[in-house]
């Protein structure tokens, strides 16, 4: 690959990382899918590199002195975000967990019931009339 599409895939893997970042921090909930398969199109490229990462590292360092420096910015950059975005989704899934618990124990159902059980808590072992 020519120095413009290694620059072009560098480029695109840290744009898509930081927009996955910037729906994540902003809970935009309804952008999560098409944010992630962005990400992932824009890293699965960088892994399916011609010749592997070793061959885009050489890529790299055959660049001019200023791309090479803009570009590894970049890369730092992105590296970041792909961490960051990391903890914002275990924290997503934690607030997600957290909100179903409240919406069931919220529900009719919650406690114990004509019926004598909770919906979903163990197969209903836990709330059985005595």
């Amino acid at each position: 690959m020519s120095a413009p599409e290694v620059a072009s895939v560098i480029e695109q893997m840290a744009a898509s990382v930081g927009a996955l970042r910037a729906v994540l921090e902003a809970e935009r909930i309804d952008e999560y899918p098409s944010a992630i398969e962005a990400a992932q199109k824009a890293l699965d490229a960088i892994a399916g590199y011609p010749g592997g990462i070793d061959s885009l590292r050489s890529a790299l360092d055959r660049s001019a002195e200023q791309e090479k420096l803009r570009l590894r910015e970049l890369i730092t950059k992105a590296s970041i975000d792909h961490k960051v975005n990391g903890e914002l989704i275990r924290i997503a899934m934690q607030k997600n967990a957290a909100l179903q618990a409240t919406v069931a124990q919220q529900s009719a159902e919650a406690t114990y019931s004509e019926r004598g059980h909770v919906p979903s808590v163990l197969g209903s072992l836990l709330s059985r009339k005595v």
